[in-house]
């Protein structure tokens, strides 16, 4: 019996930290469900209810939801 993977947990997205001006990576799982992430270099709280983060919030569960959605993901021309 094959063993399902759960993508949320597995692919990650950058989240840009705006003390440190890095991009750290964080799952997908991560950015869709939590409020606020923790930056891994200066520890300051990231709070993607920002404005400045709502792009990257709704990308991350567009991308989610087409996972659903298997038809989202077949290539042109099948």
């Amino acid at each position: 019996m094959a063993r399902q993977v759960d993508t949320r947990d597995v692919f990650k997205h950058p989240v840009h930290c705006l003390r440190c001006d890095e991009a750290f990576y964080f799952t997908l799982k991560t950015i869709a469900e939590d409020e606020k992430l923790k930056c891994p270099i200066c520890r300051t709280a990231i709070n993607l209810s920002d404005d400045c983060y709502k792009s990257v919030v709704a990308s991350v569960r567009d991308t989610i939801r087409s996972f659903a959605n298997p038809r989202l993901l077949q290539t042109r021309g099948r």
